[in-house]
């Protein structure tokens, strides 16, 4: 089953749970030769890997410490984020994705660095995991979230999360609608040839999910630096860091800016320990901007 980058949300929603996975499973199987000539990283430092891009510097604080957690990393597709946590201290990292080519690519990783004891791969939906109930202190995806049918990935994050476990994500933002066109008409180099059942994250979709969990934050990231890194090509260049420097700036002072940014982080908090300013559950009645940051709390 294919499908073109013009497939509606509308379509996507129509299709039952297991077409979907396997539509998932085939777009993301045709990535698997394209990664497969991919240089792998020189240095495996997570602090270097999380300074590359804000977003996930801030996603990377949320979740730490890692040192000693059992972490979920929720469709890891080709990204080497699972070695990173497992390189950080870890104590076990469960690697999913619906991709059988994805999660070999993770398992050869993970042999090769001899970490192969530390690291599970497992096929599998984030709809349907197949883990116990609360054995998970972390659970992380990377533009992961938008694949999935939220009420039911979401009551699934719940369910494995232990008490007081924390869950970050980063997705791409649906709101701005010159990144909308962009994204279905016009081509850039990590543009995919296929698209699945993906649709950008809109607000309401983060305040469905975040009816799972008592503490909610998300905040958006790329402005400026969205056209910088379309330019340079790359995050690690002086233009680029600059630009998301200005971002920065911009999304403090004028929090509505944060409606039109490329990605958003979500954060979340199953129970626990108080939470300070600035972290899920923080102060502000339904998702009042403070500082570029969103709070949902019940």
């Amino acid at each position: 089953m294919r499908t073109n980058r013009l497939m509606t949300r509308k379509d996507a929603d129509d299709l039952d749970l297991r077409s979907r996975i396997k539509l998932e499973m085939e777009v993301t199987d045709t990535e698997a030769e394209r990664v497969a000539q991919q240089t792998l990283p020189t240095s495996w430092d997570l602090g270097q890997y999380a300074r590359r891009a804000p977003w996930r510097a801030r996603l990377f604080d949320f979740l730490s410490p890692l040192a000693g957690q059992t972490v979920l990393d929720l469709g890891c597709g080709y990204n080497p984020t699972p070695i990173y946590f497992a390189l950080a201290g870890a104590r076990m990292v469960y690697a999913c994705d619906v991709s059988p080519k994805a999660a070999a690519y993770t398992k050869r990783l993970a042999d090769q660095l001899g970490i192969a004891d530390r690291v599970s791969v497992l096929v599998c939906a984030g709809e349907e995991l197949p883990l116990a109930d609360e054995t998970m202190d972390i659970v992380h995806g990377e533009s992961t979230l938008h694949h999935l049918r939220l009420p039911l990935a979401a009551a699934e994050i719940a369910r494995v999360l232990k008490c007081g476990g924390k869950g970050g994500f980063k997705d791409p933002l649906g709101h701005n609608p010159v990144l909308e066109f962009a994204r279905d008409y016009l081509p850039y180099p990590w543009k995919k040839p296929l698209k699945g059942t993906d649709r950008p994250l809109r607000f309401r979709d983060i305040e469905e999910f975040a009816k799972h969990f008592p503490r909610c934050m998300y905040c958006g990231f790329g402005l400026l630096s969205t056209m910088a890194t379309f330019i340079w090509r790359r995050n690690d260049c002086r233009p680029v860091q600059l630009a998301h420097a200005v971002d920065g700036h911009l999304l403090r002072r004028f929090a509505f800016l944060g409606r039109y940014c490329r990605f958003v982080v979500t954060c979340v908090q199953k129970t626990g320990r108080r939470v300070e300013e600035g972290e899920p559950g923080s102060r502000s009645p339904k998702l009042k901007p403070r500082r570029g940051v969103y709070s949902v709390k019940r």
